[in-house]
């Protein structure tokens, strides 16, 4: 099912390109909890798991923020992101209870999981809001919008909207082209949309191929961590063997030289034995002979 609101044209933006701001506060996100608590609640797990605007970026997500809201048709900074992204049309909308008809239908439509065919752009005049986006793996990250805020979703992502507790909520919404607000509820004709196609192309699935490649570095890195750890025993077994043939070398050199020193010994008892046994027998010759004269 699709919803359109005719917008009311402010007309294109010929202002020229701006300063760029710098040293602004980021974007607040967090995953969403899902309690039985109202939409309109902040939704935070204990203690709350902080997204980083790198990961909404990953997703296709772009914000800025603390951007002057006066005056807001002559501020350069937010003319310099119209012109570099070619957004030529607006239109100011209050979302509240006393501001927009059919007040309760729309918010419950607003926070139906849905996609656009354009971007979506939103720049937060006053008030505050929650725009929450399906991450890789589905779960639901809440990015809080408030004044001063500028955030952009991209064609073909999931995505659903809700005030806070306040109720209130003033925001200009940008436009590429002919200005248009049709929302498509998440569905299988929503998913089988071209824009849903390349969204998941372009975003999901080449973020999934790139984890896949990491996972395929990481076992490579791994293998060869492995391969670098058997080398390394091996070297270590090798540098074993050989210190224990250098020990048995070592050993058998011992050996032999105690073999040797044995050996040595027992030529010298071999040569002393027949000298004792020489003057044992010449000293009982010289008795015989003595007997005998």
């Amino acid at each position: 099912m699709a919803i359109e609101l005719a917008p009311t044209i402010v007309g294109p933006s010929k202002q020229e390109l701006g300063k760029t701001a710098s040293g602004s506060v980021p974007i607040r996100a967090w995953y969403y909890n899902p309690t039985d608590d109202p939409p309109s609640h902040p939704h935070q797990y204990t203690p709350n798991r902080e997204v980083s605007v790198e990961h909404l970026i990953e997703l296709g997500v772009l914000t800025w923020t603390q951007i002057e809201t006066e005056d807001y048709h002559t501020n350069e900074f937010l003319n310099n992101i119209k012109v570099d992204r070619s957004y030529n049309y607006g239109e100011v909308l209050t979302v509240a209870p006393d501001r927009l008809n059919n007040f309760e239908a729309l918010t419950q439509k607003f926070f139906t999981e849905h996609l656009h065919e354009e971007e979506e752009i939103r720049f937060i005049l006053d008030g505050i809001g929650y725009e929450d986006v399906k991450d890789f793996d589905g779960q639901w990250i809440r990015i809080e919008i408030k004044k001063g805020d500028l955030i952009v979703l991209p064609p073909g992502m999931y995505h659903r909207f809700t005030l806070d507790e306040n109720n209130y909520l003033k925001a200009l919404l940008l436009y590429q082209g002919k200005p248009c607000r049709i929302q498509f509820d998440q569905g299988p004709d929503a998913d089988a949309m071209e824009v849903r196609k390349r969204y998941l192309e372009s975003v999901l699935l080449c973020k999934q191929n790139g984890d896949i490649k990491d996972n395929q570095l990481e076992n490579i890195s791994y293998e060869d961590k492995t391969k670098d750890d058997q080398l390394e025993n091996k070297s270590y077994e090798d540098k074993t063997k050989d210190d224990q043939l250098e020990n048995k070398s070592y050993e058998d050199t011992k050996d032999d030289q105690l073999e040797s020193k044995s050996d040595e010994e027992d030529d010298v008892s071999v040569v002393y034995t027949p000298t004792i046994h020489s003057l044992e027998l010449a000293t009982t010759n010289m008795s015989f002979q003595a007997m005998t004269v």
